[in-house]
C-alpha cells in the first residue's frame, strides 16, 4: 500500500489516504514519487472541474491530480532500468495522476536524470519548462532582437519564459506585481511593468510575441500591439474563442500554451537547456503532501515567484 492524494470536490479539500500501488502495463514504469508539482488542473480538480476526465481517473483509483514528477524508476524498460532518478510528465488529459508515493508512467514520458538535478529542481521544471520550449521553440519561434512581452511572469510558466525569451537575445517586457519586480528582472526581463501601475499593454507597443500566463487579455485586445506576423500566446483558448476565430483572418496570429504530453525528444531538449543555465529552476515553495490544500492555495495565491511543489 501507498500514501495518495485524494480530492474531495463537494468540500473543495484534499486528505491522505491508503490507495494500492499501481502496477505497471507493458511500456510503463513503475515510479517512486519523491517531489510532484502542482498545477492549474489540479486546482479545478478540486473545485469540482475537468468532470469527464475525474471520472475516467477515478475507475484506476482516489488519485485525481498530479501530472508531473521526480523520483526513482523502481522498475525496468526499454530506455529507463531500476534506480535511476527520473523526471515525467503523465498526459494531461488521460492520466494517470502522481500525486502519490507511486505512480506508473509511460516510458516515453520519463528521462533519466543526474545526480546534479535535485528533485525539487527537476519537478519544477519539467512542464512549465517544456510549455515555455514549446512556446518560444515550436509555436512562435523566435530570433535575437525581437520584443516579447509576458504577463504572469513571475509564475512558473512566466518566470521560464522570460528565462529562455532572454537567453535567446529578445529584448523582454515582463508584467508582474511590484513586490515581484526585483525578482522578475533577475530573471532576465529588461523591463517590468508592475500589475498595479497600469495595463500590461500600452500606447506604442509593438510586440513580435505576447504571452498571456494567466489569460487576462483577448486577442483583441492584443492584435493592435502586436508587430506583423507577430503572435499572441494564452493558457487559456476557450476564455477566447472569438478571438482565435479573428486571428484567422489577421496578419497577426493566435496560439495557446497547453502541453498535452511530452516525449524523450522534448524531455532531453529540457535536460540540455536546463544543464546550459538557460531555464533555471525556480520554486516559490515546498509542501508535505498532508498539507496539499495549503499547496493548492498557494498556487492561487497572487504575486507566489515560481513553482509551488508536493514532497511525498
Amino acid at each position: 500500500m501507498m500514501r495518495a492524494l485524494a480530492v474531495d470536490p463537494a468540500r473543495q479539500a484534499s486528505f491522505v489516504v491508503e490507495a494500492p500501488i499501481p502496477t505497471p502495463r507493458p511500456g510503463q514504469i513503475l515510479v517512486e514519487v519523491k517531489v510532484a508539482g502542482v498545477n492549474e488542473m489540479d486546482v479545478q480538480v478540486r473545485k469540482g472541474g475537468w468532470a469527464g476526465q475525474v471520472k475516467r481517473f477515478r475507475k484506476d483509483g482516489p488519485v485525481l491530480t498530479g501530472f508531473e514528477l521526480a523520483g526513482i524508476a523502481r522498475t525496468d524498460g526499454r530506455r529507463i532500468r531500476a534506480g535511476q532518478r527520473v523526471i515525467g510528465y503523465s498526459p494531461v488529459l488521460n492520466g494517470p495522476r502522481c500525486h502519490a508515493e507511486f505512480a506508473v508512467i509511460d516510458e516515453r514520458a520519463l528521462l533519466a536524470i543526474p545526480d546534479t538535478l535535485s528533485d525539487e529542481a527537476g519537478a519544477a521544471l519539467t512542464v512549465m519548462g517544456l510549455t515555455a520550449i514549446e512556446v518560444l521553440e515550436h509555436i512562435c519561434p523566435v530570433t535575437a532582437g525581437q520584443r516579447c512581452l509576458v504577463v504572469g511572469a513571475a509564475g512558473g510558466f512566466g518566470a521560464y519564459a522570460v528565462q529562455l525569451a532572454a537567453n535567446r537575445g529578445l529584448e523582454v517586457t515582463a508584467v508582474a506585481s511590484a513586490a515581484n519586480v526585483a525578482w522578475v528582472l533577475a530573471q532576465g526581463a529588461a523591463t517590468v511593468r508592475p500589475y498595479e501601475a497600469g495595463p500590461a499593454i500600452q500606447s506604442g507597443d509593438a510586440f513580435d510575441l505576447i504571452v498571456d500566463a494567466p489569460a487576462r487579455l483577448s486577442f483583441r485586445e492584443a492584435e493592435p500591439f502586436l508587430a506583423r506576423r507577430g503572435m499572441y500566446v494564452s493558457s487559456n483558448p476557450t476564455a477566447d474563442v472569438a478571438g482565435f476565430a479573428r486571428a484567422a483572418l489577421s496578419s497577426r496570429r493566435a496560439g495557446y500554451l497547453m502541453m498535452l504530453k511530452t516525449d524523450p525528444g522534448r524531455l532531453g531538449r529540457l535536460a540540455a537547456l536546463a544543464d546550459e543555465g538557460a531555464l533555471r529552476p525556480v520554486i516559490d515553495r515546498v509542501f508535505p503532501l498532508e498539507e496539499a490544500d495549503a499547496a493548492f492555495d498557494r498556487f492561487e495565491t497572487r504575486g507566489k515567484q515560481g513553482r509551488v511543489l508536493l514532497r511525498l
